[in-house]
């Protein structure tokens, strides 16, 4: 698996593992500085790298469908793909319960705990998709389309 590859490196001192979390944390910095528009739909499961494609952007929107998780963690793993950057900043410490117990949320829960900027029933995905096709590329970020699908 990726994660025993990786683990292995590290043990080792190989470069596989630098380079993996060299170029994970980059590109989760991109996702997080682009000014190119950029909407997560999490309409599944979104795990491991999942996540970091998804928390660094600044609109996430889940479904009913949604589970979301760092599985890493329940293995002693640490939570990788700026984990500990977003999971430090949910309230009432969620965060570090869900980096020591790799505890599964779904659907609403997204919302609730601020994982996801918005929720969309799944049936509504295509709808919203259209709409967000048609927007100016400067305005999504001041667009409330997921409100009103």
């Amino acid at each position: 698996s990726d994660i025993k590859a990786i683990h292995e490196s590290g043990k080792e001192g190989t470069s596989l593992c630098r380079e993996f979390f060299r170029e994970e944390y980059m590109l989760n910095h991109l996702i997080a500085a682009m000014r190119t528009p950029h909407v997560a739909i999490l309409d599944g499961i979104t795990m491991g790298g999942g996540v970091g494609l998804s928390v660094h952007g600044p609109i996430r929107v889940a479904t009913e469908r949604s589970v979301f998780a760092m599985p890493e963690t329940a293995i002693g793993f640490f939570p990788d793909v700026g984990g500990t950057h977003f999971l430090s900043r949910l309230p009432d410490g969620l965060g570090m319960y869900f980096a020591l117990t790799g505890a599964r949320l779904k659907g609403h829960e997204l919302k609730q705990f601020g994982i996801a900027t918005h929720f969309v029933p799944s049936q509504r995905l295509e709808e919203l998709e259209e709409q967000l096709l048609t927007l100016p590329g400067e305005s999504l970020y001041d667009a409330d389309i997921a409100r009103r699908v």
